[in-house]
């Protein structure tokens, strides 16, 4: 519960005696359910693995605050201190769910430089989202093709409302307020806004179109090689100029070459599930082996290190 008063669902895979938590964090008008991929093989592997639904996504609730990027960076930090109070961290945020963790660094700087994350940014951008990914004239058909819906969600809610009942029950914009997921696994991301009113996916993609955290991410700068970027090389809604500039404002962080064949959606993409998967994988095992290094050492040079 946050509080605001949204009871946020969270779902934890793996043993709780894995040694190292990585925290997944998914994007816009997704659920959980995207991260299912790295959730089976990280906790096969003995990783304690954390994922939730974002607030108005899935089986998460809106709460009574306007539902923007900085809430749901206030989310994460609440997921953060609810379920990994302790030991050693990687936070994984694909979209929407890395400005999340960089409205973390930005407006929580305090908390990275306590916790001294491994940090995975996947697919995601510290300026606002844009409809025309590019130049090319297929862009500017994208991008007249996602205004077309954009527009009447962000200013005619009650409307989309009213046509959003009349949808099929499979359809993702179909509204089904009372419907219900059961099971103790996230609903598909096709269920995502299910449940949602127009109106809070209306005011979330009016932040997502007005966010920015450049020039704050310092406090993510500063834990150097354990930042990692990573995107697809056929990305279509984070353009590779958006993750040049995210690097830009994170110089010390390892930019990946973009996934050969891959679109935006890497942690559920044919050929760029693997790639997130591997990087996640390798994260958690350095934070492990650093934490267990730290606990071996002795206590004097523990209080020179602080």
């Amino acid at each position: 519960m946050t509080d605001d008063g949204a009871r946020l669902t969270v779902y934890t895979d793996g043993s709780s005696g894995g040694g190292v938590t990585v925290i997944l964090s998914h994007g816009f008008l997704m659920t959980a359910d995207a991260w299912r991929i790295q959730a089976r093989e990280l906790s096969a592997r003995g990783v304690r693995v954390v994922r939730y639904d974002q607030r108005a996504h899935g089986n998460s609730a809106a709460g009574e605050a306007s539902p923007t990027v900085d809430r749901l960076g206030a989310d994460l930090a609440e997921v953060i201190h609810a379920t990994t109070p302790r030991g050693p961290v990687v936070l994984a945020g694909h979209s929407m769910g890395g400005m999340a963790a960089l409205t973390v660094a930005a407006r929580r700087p305090e908390l990275i430089k306590s916790r001294r994350p491994h940090v995975a940014l996947i697919s995601t951008a510290c300026t606002r989202a844009q409809l025309v990914p590019g130049n090319h004239p297929l862009h500017w058909v994208k991008a007249a093709a996602r205004a077309s819906y954009s527009y009447p969600v962000c200013w005619l809610p009650p409307a989309a409302d009213a046509v959003r009942r009349r949808l099929p029950s499979g359809h993702p914009w179909a509204f089904r307020p009372f419907a219900e997921h059961r099971g103790d696994t996230p609903p598909p991301s096709r269920q995502a806004i299910l449940r949602t009113h127009t109106e809070q996916i209306a005011l979330l993609w009016k932040s997502l179109r007005t966010y920015t955290t450049a020039e704050r991410l310092s406090a993510l700068n500063d834990l150097a090689d354990q930042v990692e970027i990573v995107t697809g090389e056929f990305d279509d809604w984070i353009p590779l100029s958006q993750t040049r500039l995210l690097a830009q404002q994170l110089p010390n962080a390892r930019l990946h070459t973009p996934v050969r064949g891959a679109g935006h959606r890497l942690p559920t993409d044919r050929v760029g599930h693997a790639a997130v998967t591997q990087v996640l994988s390798r994260m958690a095992e350095t934070a492990l082996r650093e934490s267990e290094s730290a606990d071996a050492e002795p206590a004097h040079l523990q209080g020179e290190r602080a």
